[in-house]
């Protein structure tokens, strides 16, 4: 792949439709594979970029994708093809007041035995919370299976909001990504930082219920560190200086981690 050997993909997605369909959807999406009307072309762009998938499966994962609109695609005379697909695919646009998730998207819920009287409360939420981030997207659709996916979960566990305990598979919600990329702070830079965070506070033993945002202040002071640190080293090449605290002190620091109130 041009630029990047890494490919990344919804874990809902990969969940709900299989790893294989995740990772096809995305380089779909983000135009790293052909969308020619001929499908051994897309074949082919598929062996180019992605080498590992299984060949006899990418067929049956690409009319998987149609069925529920992920792709826009058609089948012609019992072959397949792929329609080039509208530009307007590919454009980000803001979510407006009235929108409403396809069927696709609730059928895709349904398989994950999500309720669908619950999806439908969480809707108005769910747009009055896009409406005033103000924030762009090429798919509300795939936006809302995350979120609804996401606040089942939550409404399924024994926590519902009650304070709790980090453990070593917490994962910050898509959402807080979301917020930092507003910082200019990539998902995947942010991810570096989930390790310590995790290991500080499960070593500290704290229980909270807002540790998406406390997750948030950390990557950004971290981050924020990082850059600071970067400019110090720079200098140290033309002013050599010495540690303003001794090794000790330094080591058993920990104001990076010190609580915030939120």
């Amino acid at each position: 792949m041009k630029g990047s050997d890494k490919i990344f993909f919804s874990k809902d997605v990969a969940e709900t439709l299989g790893i294989e369909s995740a990772i096809i959807l995305e380089l779909y999406q983000t135009q790293k594979i052909s969308n020619s009307k001929d499908i051994d072309v897309v074949i082919k762009s598929l062996n180019e970029v992605a080498p590992f998938l299984d060949q006899e499966k990418v067929e049956t994962n690409i009319n998987k994708l149609i069925k529920y609109k992920f792709i826009n695609a058609k089948k012609e005379l019992g072959d397949f093809n792929i329609k080039k697909a509208p530009i307007n695919n590919f454009q980000k646009s803001k979510i407006s007041s009235n929108w409403n998730p396809s069927k696709e998207a609730i059928e895709i819920l349904g398989m994950s035995q999500v309720d669908k009287d619950f999806a439908n409360n969480k809707l108005q939420e769910f747009r009055l919370y896009w409406l005033e981030t103000g924030q762009e997207r090429n798919n509300w659709n795939t936006s809302y299976i995350d979120y609804i996916r996401r606040e089942w979960a939550k409404e399924k566990s024994s926590n519902k909001g009650l304070p709790y305990t980090l453990d070593s598979s917490w994962t910050p919600s898509e959402d807080v990504f979301d917020i930092l990329e507003l910082s200019e702070i990539s998902k995947e830079s942010a991810s570096k930082y989930l390790r310590e965070f995790i290991l500080y506070w499960r070593e500290n033993g704290s229980a909270f219920s807002t540790w998406n945002s406390k997750f948030i202040e950390h990557v950004k002071r971290r981050h924020l560190g990082s850059q600071n640190t970067n400019n110090e080293e720079s200098k140290k090449h033309s002013e050599p200086g010495k540690y303003s605290k001794d090794f000790s002190t330094r080591r058993e620091d920990s104001s990076w981690a010190s609580e915030i109130e939120l």
